[in-house]
């Protein structure tokens, strides 16, 4: 007897978990019909290959429903994911629209889907999944149409996936897997050499490692 009530436990624990994530996502998909405010990212995205984008909606009460996104388009895809279906016009100008470390201008609704979308794609491929946020943050795009967009985006660079490393990144873990997957020559990278020493040029060796591999992380 007890064994079957640990057993339902465990379940209902699961089930409240999966409950959370669905409800986020009811929440976000509630507000994604309100007219779109505004879609910004940062102006040096294309030279940074690193993108921060954020879609904000006016809502009727005087408030903005908000989802903002990290995305890595060299090979990691969407690497943060945030969204509140509520927060002031003050906090979303002073947090968001103000707060970036790097000038923000508007861009084309589409093409910012498209990116996005593109970017989780491409990470997949590689055996790279996003912040599981991303699921829920997502609903913001509504009826977003990103086949609207005919530009062309490229990720990685010149034809291979191209790994610049972050300082939250487990540069180990990426490299093992990116080396296991690619070979030692099938991708650019820019890893440090210590905390001290600089960075590895673009493209220059590793030392192979076991593998490491990602699975997407799935709802």
């Amino acid at each position: 007897m007890s064994r079957n009530r640990h057993q339902r436990r465990r379940g209902r624990r699961r089930s409240g978990k999966k409950l959370g994530r669905d409800m986020r996502a009811v929440l976000i998909r509630q507000v994604a019909h309100f007219p779109l405010r505004e879609c910004c990212i940062n102006e040096n995205w294309q030279d940074q290959r690193m993108a921060s984008i954020t879609f904000a909606r006016n809502r009727p009460d005087g408030r903005v429903a908000v989802a903002a996104f990290v995305v890595d388009l060299g090979c990691l895809g969407v690497k943060s994911a945030f969204a509140n279906p509520a927060i002031t016009l003050s906090e979303y100008e002073s947090r968001l629209a103000q707060g970036q470390a790097t000038k923000q201008i508007r861009c084309d609704p589409a093409f910012a889907v498209k990116l996005i979308q593109g970017a989780y794609e491409y990470a997949k491929q590689l055996g790279f999944g996003p912040d599981p946020d991303y699921y829920y943050s997502k609903e913001i795009f509504g009826s977003i149409d990103p086949t609207s967009c005919t530009e062309t985006i490229e990720y990685g660079r010149d034809g291979k996936p191209f790994y610049f490393a972050g300082p939250y990144d487990d540069v180990d873990k990426i490299m093992n897997h990116l080396t296991q997957k690619l070979g030692r020559d099938g991708f650019h990278f820019v890893v440090p050499l210590s905390p001290t020493e600089g960075f590895y040029p673009v493209g220059e060796g590793d030392e192979e490692g076991e593998d490491d591999a990602w699975d997407e992380d799935e709802e």
